[in-house]
């Protein structure tokens, strides 16, 4: 009996141990899960791209558009007051240091405002050339106003002679590539007609990353040349020329940021053009893409194959692409506003200046094609050097080619 009772005891204690071995197992892989969670979680916060972080970055690049913003202001409204004295406006790098200086966002620094450059309050740098486009070498700018800032997308560019604001601002690069500037003046956003009880809910834009409201202001104020129930968004490669839905929403947030900070966009002055002959049989041999006048239609072409010749395009910082509904909208918009056009004769009948199929013209300089591009004759060889199409033909035309219609002459 004796026997038996230590051999139970023995047995207890050693379930007992074997117990408290688990226990202390367990214990310590509890530990050790707290201690990676523990890790996990510090990480998250204060890793490179850690919630800390990033709230720190966005907090940062907050407080430099801020003041990236009043400089532009405050370049504007010294461009504004010098054209009503009689100047040029002009703006040089020299111009705006001295605009600059002793404004409460530029820290108070020997040597800031810079050169070339200023540093806000916060510690940011920013270049001028980010504020009233690239300045060149020489100096030289754009014209602007308080409701549009055109910029210069790099020194490759300069303002074509002759050209204002008031009659259609154009940039031409060293290739020859021309754009025009649409105008969408900078106070819509805060005009009670576009931001106030309208159907699509538009507010105020709180700032530049408010890319609901931009748009829906944007739709707003351009909503007589916008289909009802229409919107941008992305629906296939093949619809867009983008490959997903990301890329797309991107690309178009990139855009709205920059017509709301620039009060505009550039556009191509003439469809997208090459300068060889592209016919169905070449059609998968690439060319060239140009923006200049005389040059053949980019036939035969995808919507995706667009896209990526309208973004190779692109100068410097600036992106190019081709344009978003919204921005269509806005160029008809401009139009209207700028070159007198009526509204019926934008968005329902536009026969009389555009190059339709049941539309009758004479082409007086330029190329013509009557084979849908597979071959090209220029006016100077006809008799009399012209073309007159006839009604219900289809006529494919240079770039910029100019025609006489009811007496009126014009670039088609």
């Amino acid at each position: 009996m004796e026997k038996l009772k230590r051999n139970k005891e023995y047995a207890k204690n050693k379930k007992q141990n074997r117990q408290k071995g688990i226990t202390l197992i367990a214990l310590v892989i509890t530990i050790i899960v707290l201690l990676i969670l523990a890790a996990v979680s510090i990480a998250t916060l204060t890793g490179e791209n850690g919630i800390l972080s990033k709230a720190n970055t966005a907090k940062e690049e907050t407080q430099r558009e801020d003041a990236k913003e009043q400089a532009k202001l405050d370049i504007a409204a010294y461009v504004t007051e010098d054209l009503a004295n009689g100047g040029d406006g002009s703006i040089t790098n020299e111009k705006i240091k001295e605009i600059l200086t002793g404004k409460d966002y530029v820290k108070e620094k020997e040597g800031n405002p810079g050169d070339d450059s200023f540093i806000s309050k916060n510690g940011q740098e920013i270049p001028y050339s980010e504020l009233y486009g690239k300045i060149g070498e020489t100096g030289g700018s754009l014209p602007s106003t308080t409701e549009t800032m055109p910029y210069l997308p790099s020194s490759d560019f300069s303002q074509k002679e002759g050209t204002t604001l008031e009659t259609g601002l154009v940039i031409v690069d060293k290739a020859g590539n021309s754009y025009v500037w649409i105008e969408v003046p900078k106070s819509i956003y805060k005009n009670t007609e576009y931001t106030t009880n309208v159907d699509n809910g538009a507010t105020t834009p709180a700032d530049s990353t408010d890319y609901t409201n931009i748009e829906k202001v944007l739709q707003n104020y351009a909503k007589d040349y916008r289909e009802n129930g229409y919107s941008d968004e992305w629906k296939s490669e093949a619809q867009s020329g983008l490959a997903s839905k990301e890329d797309y929403d991107n690309l178009k947030n990139k855009m709205l940021k920059s017509v709301y900070e620039n009060g505009g966009f550039w556009i191509g002055q003439y469809e997208m053009g090459t300068n060889t002959i592209r016919t169905e049989e070449s059609k998968d041999t690439p060319t060239d893409a140009v923006c200049k006048e005389g040059a053949y239609p980019y036939n035969w072409v995808t919507c995706s194959q667009a896209q990526e010749k309208a973004s190779e395009m692109k100068s410097g910082e600036y992106e190019s692409s081709l344009m978003f509904g919204i921005q269509w909208d806005l160029v008809m918009k401009h139009i209207e506003t700028k070159k007198g056009k009526e509204k019926t004769e934008l968005n329902s009948d536009s026969t009389s200046w555009g190059n339709y199929k049941n539309a009758t013209f004479t082409v007086t300089k330029g190329e013509y094609s009557t084979d849908n591009g597979q071959t090209f004759k220029d006016v100077t060889e006809e008799e009399g050097q012209k073309y007159t199409k006839p009604s219900s033909k289809s006529v494919l035309l240079t770039t910029g080619a100019e025609v006489e219609e009811n007496g009126k002459k014009r670039k088609k």
